[in-house]
């Protein structure tokens, strides 16, 4: 053999796996990590399907930064894709570059577990609880960690709906929400170009209507709630307290009360902007105070109290929620809280309604449309942005509003 053929063969058979970071940011400001593969002095390249900021990534080490949340994840799956494209290598004779990736795409380029948790930390505290926990039930029903798009098919999205009402004891409604976070990671994984459109599961799957479950009180249990009685200043007591304010105020959301501080009221009016379209409309609503909010308000305003003080004692004065996730991790925690302490009154008072928070935004609407009777009216209190969403929020509790009225004609 001559020292040229030896120096060829060796060329022939030269690999080497890079994991590196594109230089081109995405829209979002990340930027795509791949394996670069470098065979016979051709470089090619498999996309891993994570994104992460260019302030992650070490260059020199060609690893994920400790700073990066799923930094060990990440790590992880380099070492496994560098592990498959050196297998591929030694098992597949005359392998190339285009073939170990070829190989190598089915595999992990699709993997849906890995994916969603890319996805899931990306996204804003509330979503990224939901869709995780979406995605947990999922996996606990597939009993497959390594996944891929392309095994999950309608037949699979049918049967796991199925197992979600029968075996996890889910409603119609839950059940349908959870399967509408799975598709949209599926979404964006076609967005992404790691799954055809042809292939989404989604194209074939159905979901069966269901009713919205908007629970709320009549005027006569309204009048048994407010009329429980609680030892003063307990939490129990406040749990009502800030539940009538809600209503009083034309249903204020939980994360809204939450987060009212006593600057918010300006001249026997409240004014603030919703968190949850804050990021997206930034106008500001405001509403006179009613007489029967305003007494209790009574109860927490003090001789020293200051502008920037919370209204209510939900959160902590004192505390400084440093993020927007550790500020929503402590409303949702308050949150199932108060929904508990409801649960406890609506017991006390006779009342069989799984009450939530939330309720008292379902209240203040039936109670508002039988005595307002202007649904104009109802929606702007309610801050919909179009009049058709407070229809359709109202037309769920219209069966009992014309029973009543076959009730006058005919009873």
């Amino acid at each position: 053999m001559t020292p040229d053929s030896s120096k060829s063969r060796n060329l022939v058979n030269s690999f080497t796996f890079t994991a590196e970071l594109n230089h081109k940011p995405k829209l979002n400001g990340d930027h795509a990590l791949f394996l670069r593969i470098t065979a016979d002095r051709k470089i090619k390249r498999i996309y891993t399907g994570f994104d992460i900021p260019k302030k992650d990534w070490n260059p020199i080490k060609k690893t994920v930064r400790r700073t990066y949340p799923l930094y060990k994840q990440l790590n992880e799956r380099l070492i496994e894709l560098k592990g498959e494209a050196t297998t591929i290598k030694a098992e597949v004779k005359g392998a190339t570059a285009v073939v170990v990736i070829d190989h190598m795409k089915g595999k992990y380029q699709t993997s849906f577990f890995a994916f969603a948790d890319n996805f899931i930390e990306k996204q804003a505290y509330n979503t990224s609880r939901n869709v995780r926990t979406e995605v947990n039930k999922f996996k606990e029903y597939i009993k497959n960690d390594s996944l891929v798009f392309t095994d999950i098919t309608t037949p699979t999205l049918y049967t796991y709906h199925e197992w979600l009402i029968k075996t996890k004891g889910n409603s119609l409604n839950t059940a349908n929400k959870g399967l509408s976070k799975l598709r949209t990671v599926i979404g964006r994984a076609i967005e992404e170009g790691l799954l055809k459109r042809q292939d989404n599961p989604f194209l074939g799957f159905k979901m069966k209507e269901a009713k919205p479950e908007r629970i709320r009180l009549t005027e006569e249990e309204l009048q048994a709630f407010i009329g429980v009685d609680l030892p003063e200043d307990s939490l129990i007591w406040h749990t009502r307290n800030y539940w009538l304010f809600a209503y009083y105020t034309a249903g204020v959301r939980f994360s809204d009360v939450s987060c009212l501080k006593w600057e918010n009221i300006v001249n026997g009016r409240l004014s603030y902007v919703m968190r949850k379209t804050q990021h997206v409309i930034q106008q500001e609503h405001t509403i006179q105070i009613p007489k029967q909010a305003e007494a209790i308000l009574c109860h927490y305003r003090k001789p020293d109290t200051k502008p920037k003080d919370y209204l209510f004692p939900i959160l902590s004065g004192k505390r400084d929620y440093t993020t927007e996730a550790e500020l929503l991790k402590e409303i949702s925690r308050k949150n199932a809280l108060i929904n508990k302490y409801l649960k406890t009154i609506c017991l006390k008072a006779g009342i069989p309604k799984d009450l939530s928070f939330h309720s008292a935004r379902h209240t203040f609407a039936d109670l508002g449309r039988r005595k307002i009777k202007d649904v104009y009216a109802i929606s702007k209190l309610l801050r919909h942005s179009k009049i058709n969403i407070t229809e359709n929020y109202l037309k769920d509790f219209d069966t009992e509003v014309t029973d009543q009225a076959l009730d006058t004609l005919f009873g």
